[in-house]
């Protein structure tokens, strides 16, 4: 399990293990309460900058609505630049009462966000644009590190001829310096006083890491006699702290109240560059709250950057993560540079398109992201990942917004994309990467500096067209210096048969430049991927493309309806056996499941006719153990899995089970529409017949009775579990007595938990257990641990 082992390695430097009980999100809800955001139906600010009369006037009823009618809820965060609305903490029973308030849109749940870990600036040019004596090296430049906090007292931020900016410093200002010109922390309910902080010493040395490849300081000495320099090693520093340490010292994830609060803030700060090296599986992107914020920053003038994510080792092409997901953001990819950029090469874990629900062509560039030597509190250390790339790109969006100040976000974007160098697939081959793997390829500043021609989009994803189709795209070219007439080709076709994308020999600048991907009805099946390449002369330009052509074997099948939840039964016995492989992501090895599944399916097809927070089935007993394995897609596209949630694995970093083998499949946040449910078999010999229970909407934890307080010496004490929706996950219980980890028996609906050993007397018993839907959330689409029951007793030994 080497993949799963190098997963497990990143979340353990930020996630607790069994300890999670401890953090923030699980003590708010052990009070009963939980942390929501509620956005109302005015556009934010960002989007409608002269609407602030009727934002601030809904806000104030909804306020006043919101002590009268619900007075045990608190208001923790207020957005009005890339969100109209508010963070509120309350009891969970008055959350769907929220709905009824005047002019909500949406709630939504806390959502939790884990930094992705994982050389140079002159591996992408970075030197060549500072100027003369550094004199166009970022000044002025504000980039926001939304992260796990700053050290601003390390060498690298020295703030030796700085001047603090008017209007500045902002925040906690005993954290800032004229280099650190922000300092603020935005600790979920219930953190430890740390998390208040925006950098106290044992906090995750993420920040303060990313923080410097960003803008650290030109020429500081490092370690082992090296000298260093940040991409943009004159620009300021915004400290923007929501990945926050919990009592028992481990920095776990962020809440994505928090993480929009820090847009927010860095927004309203007047940040140029925001950086985000965090992120989590996608979910449906128009109920992504952290990347709509996003692309709400960049409609307000600020140039957000994000981690494409690590999870191309455990799963394969459609892998990109949240909020790498967002439309407008530049999405980050990793690179490894043997020697020169010009070898450079896509980094073993970088996770690659497209995006696996919303399809979508990223990552947008990449950047160097292995071994790459940064700050880290008290020192220097070399470490890969996404979370390295990224920082890259945020400095060389700030050198390219002070040198070019009339930009726009997207112009700035555009720059970076299609002025891409080649990238090669792995270290010693010749073979070059695709879109999917490096979006416009490895950025390179010298020739973004001098873009010559903006396009919009930056890339152009065809979804899943048929064989028969004709889908069309159109970019629109902006002269940037290089107007006039251009050469068109095609470069790095993946030469799918039947398929073909046709384009104008010429076209000028400005002007538009239509783009289609032509499939004959004898097209074969596959990515269609590639750049859309512009020359005059010497000068190159690329679009990145990417499609598949898919014809949807589940289609064929015919399905049974599954209108009532609850449970069912079925056989795959004697069923065709029309799909093999399901996407995106397309290759789950690393998670332990299965990816081919060549046996027999049995198909049900579901309708979600209203917005709801998930759905799913469990295998609950079947004839031959391990003939049958859930999927769920959407439109009875076996190409159209709901993501990760829709795999056999417990995907709850917080669950003490993660990673282990469990027969669930999901969709977190669907939309409404229709929806396959498949039970497949991975073999011919494993047909079987099998009983499941489907549920949607399942948002409660089990119910725990205790049946038995006092009990003699020896004899268990008794409860009852029960759970209406989803059902009992057996392998989530645990319980203790005075602290001590004690053995505890589910057996359909009861548990018996020993009391062996135990002295006459009262004792404190505390249990734990979840529902099979909490194997699905992950933490961007609720608090930690929503379907977990925490119980607690005092129970009685008898004496002898």
């Amino acid at each position: 399990m080497k993949r799963r082992g190098a997963l497990l390695a990143v979340a353990l430097l930020l996630l607790p293990s069994a300890g999670a009980t401890r953090d923030g999100g699980s003590r708010l809800a052990a009070t009963g309460r939980s942390e929501v955001v509620v956005t109302l139906s005015a556009p934010p600010l960002a989007l409608a900058p002269h609407g602030a009369a009727r934002v601030n006037a809904a806000q104030h009823s909804f306020r006043t609505a919101l002590g009268e009618r619900l007075p045990e809820a608190r208001v923790r965060w207020r957005y009005r630049l890339v969100q109209d609305g508010f963070a509120v903490t309350l009891p969970l029973r008055d959350i769907p009462a929220l709905r009824d308030l005047p002019d909500v849109r949406d709630v939504y749940r806390s959502a939790r966000y884990g930094p992705e870990l994982e050389q140079s600036p002159g591996d992408i040019g970075a030197p060549a644009v500072w100027g003369a004596g550094l004199a166009t090296a970022g000044q002025g430049v504000k980039i926001g590190i939304i992260d796990s906090g700053v050290d601003e007292h390390h060498v690298y931020f020295d703030p030796a001829g700085y001047t603090t900016p008017a209007g500045f410093p902002k925040g906690q200002r005993v954290y800032t310096t004229p280099k650190v010109i922000v300092a603020r922390a935005f600790p979920p309910p219930g953190s430890s006083p740390a998390a208040r902080q925006p950098y106290v010493q044992g906090d995750n040395p993420h920040g303060t890491h990313v923080a410097g490849i960003a803008a650290g300081d030109p020429g500081t000495h490092a370690s082992g006699g090296r000298t260093a320099s940040g991409v943009a090693p004159k620009a300021y520093i915004g400290n923007y702290k929501v990945f926050v340490p919990t009592i028992s010292g481990v920095s776990p994830n962020a809440n994505s109240p928090e993480i929009v609060a820090a847009i927010e803030a860095a927004v309203a700060d007047g940040m140029d560059v925001i950086n985000f090296s965090g992120g989590e599986t996608e979910i449906e992107p128009s109920r992504d709250i952290v990347a709509r914020a996003l692309d709400a920053a960049a409609e307000a003038g600020v140039v957000p950057v994000v981690a494409a994510g690590n999870a191309y080792e455990d799963e394969g092409v459609g892998s990109v993560w949240s909020p790498g997901t967002s439309q407008r953001a530049i999405t980050v990819g990793a690179a490894g540079i043997d020697g020169s950029p010009a070898t450079s090469f896509h980094a073993d874990f970088s996770s690659v398109g497209p995006t696996p629900i919303s399809l979508r062509m990223k990552p947008d560039v990449v950047a160097p992201g292995v071994n790459v030597l940064s700050s880290v509190p008290g020192g220097w250390s070399s470490i890969s990942g996404t979370s390295m790339a990224s920082p890259h790109v945020a400095g060389a969006a700030a050198l390219l917004r002070e040198r070019h100040p009339s930009w726009t976000v997207e112009q700035i974007k555009s720059a970076l994309v299609e002025t891409g160098k080649s990238v090669r697939l792995e270290p010693d081959s010749a073979v070059l990467a695709g879109p999917q793997f490096v979006g416009g390829g490895l950025i390179s500043l010298p020739a973004a500096d001098q873009p010559l021609i903006f396009t919009d989009p930056t890339g152009l994803s065809f979804g899943l067209p048929r064989p028969g189709s004709d889908t069309r795209r159109t970019v629109q070219l902006t002269d940037a210096g290089g107007g006039g007439s251009w050469q068109v080709s095609v470069d790095q076709w993946s030469e799918l048969p039947g398929s073909q994308i046709v384009v104008p020999a010429t076209v000028d600048v400005p002007g538009t430049l239509p783009v289609e991907l032509a499939v004959t009805v004898a097209g074969a099946q596959g990515d269609a991927s590639g750049f859309v390449t512009l020359r005059r002369g010497a000068d190159v330009r690329r679009i990145p493309f990417w499609g598949r052509v898919s014809v949807p074997a589940l289609a064929r099948h015919t399905a049974l309806s599954l209108v009532h939840t609850g449970s069912h039964s079925g056989s795959t016995v004697g069923q065709p056996a029309l799909v093999g492989h399901y996407r995106y992501p397309e290759d789950p090895r690393g998670l332990g499941v299965h990816v081919k599944l060549r046996g027999p399916e049995r198909v049900y097809r579901v309708r979600i006719r209203k917005r709801v927070a998930n759905f799913g089935v469990v295998i609950t007993s079947e004839s031959i153990r391990g003939g049958v394995e859930p999927r769920v897609v959407s439109g009875l596209d076996e190409s159209r899995l709901t993501g990760v949630a829709a795999l056999p694995v417990v995907g709850n970093a917080y669950m003490p089970e993660y990673g282990a083998r469990v027969p669930v499949a999901g969709a977190l946040l669907p939309r409404p529409g229709e929806y396959g449910i498949v039970l497949d078999s991975p073999s011919a010999s494993g047909a079987a017949r099998f009983t499941f229970r489907y549920w949607v909407n399942d948002v409660t934890p089990p119910k725990v009775r205790l049946k038995t307080r006092t009990v003699g010496s020896d004899e268990p004490v008794r409860l009852r579990i029960t759970d209406s929706g989803s059902g009992v996950y057996p392998a989530s219980l645990s319980a203790s007595v005075d602290g001590e980890r004690v053995d505890a028996r589910y057996v359909h609906g009861r548990v018996l938990v020993s009391t062996a050993g135990l002295a006459p007397g009262r004792h404190r018993l505390q249990l734990r257990v979840s529902d099979y839907q909490e194997t699905r959330n992950t933490e961007n689409v609720a608090r930690i641990l929503p379907n977990t029951r925490f119980f607690s007793a005092s129970i009685t030994i008898r004496g002898r």
